[in-house]
C-alpha cells in the first residue's frame, strides 16, 4: 500500500468519524500517520513519531523531544511541591494533559498532507486527547529524564485524566507526584 491509500484512508477516517468515539479509531490515526512519515523518511514531527509509537507499545524509553518536555514538567512540579500557594493551573504539566504540543505538531502534520484539519478543533481535539489518554493508560514512559524514573497516566473516568511520575531523587517528602484534571 502506497502513500496515496493512506492518504486516502486517512481523509475518510477524519471525513466520517470525527469527533472520535472509539479508542480504535486514535490507534488507527496514529499507525497510518506513522506509515507516512516512515514512508517519506519525514523527522519534521518528533513528538508525533513519539505518540506513534507510544500508543502501540506498553512502555516507551524517552526522546530528546520528550525527554525536554519532562524537565520542563520537572521543574513545575517541583515549583508546586515547594510551594504550592504559588501553583499555576498553566504549568507544562497542564499543557502535556491537553497535549498542546502534539496538537500544533499534528496540525502542521495535517496542512504538509493536505488532510481535513478539522481534527485540530477544540470539540474533536479533547474527544481525541480523551481517548488517547485511555490508550496510553498504564504504559509508561520509562526515564524520561535524568530526574523522572516514570511517567505514566492512569486509568480514570470518562472525562478525567490521571498520572504520575516518579523521581528518581525525592522531592521534600515525596518520591512522586500524581495529578489529574478533567476536561
Amino acid at each position: 500500500m502506497g502513500k496515496i491509500e493512506i492518504k486516502d484512508k486517512l481523509n475518510t477516517l477524519l471525513s466520517r468519524h470525527l469527533p472520535f468515539t472509539e479508542e480504535f479509531h486514535v490507534i488507527y490515526l496514529f499507525v497510518e500517520i506513522r506509515k507516512i512519515l516512515d514512508r517519506d523518511n519525514n523527522r519534521k514531527y518528533p513528538l508525533l513519531r513519539f505518540y506513534c509509537n507510544w500508543c502501540v507499545h506498553t512502555d516507551k524509553d524517552s526522546t530528546a523531544e520528550m525527554e525536554a518536555i519532562m524537565q520542563d514538567i520537572y521543574r513545575d512540579v517541583v515549583a508546586v511541591i515547594q510551594n504550592p500557594v504559588l501553583g499555576s493551573n498553566k504549568a507544562k504539566i497542564v499543557g502535556f494533559l491537553y497535549m498542546e504540543d502534539l496538537q500544533v505538531e499534528m496540525e502542521k502534520f495535517l496542512k504538509e498532507y493536505d488532510l481535513p484539519h478539522s481534527l485540530i478543533g477544540k470539540e474533536n481535539w479533547l474527544a481525541l486527547v480523551a481517548l488517547l489518554v485511555r490508550v496510553l493508560a498504564d504504559q509508561p514512559i520509562n526515564n524520561p529524564c535524568s530526574e523522572i524514573t516514570c511517567f505514566l497516566f492512569l486509568p480514570a473516568a470518562d472525562g478525567c485524566v490521571l498520572g504520575r511520575i516518579d523521581f528518581a531523587n525525592p522531592v521534600g517528602q515525596y518520591t512522586h507526584y500524581n495529578f489529574g484534571n478533567a476536561y
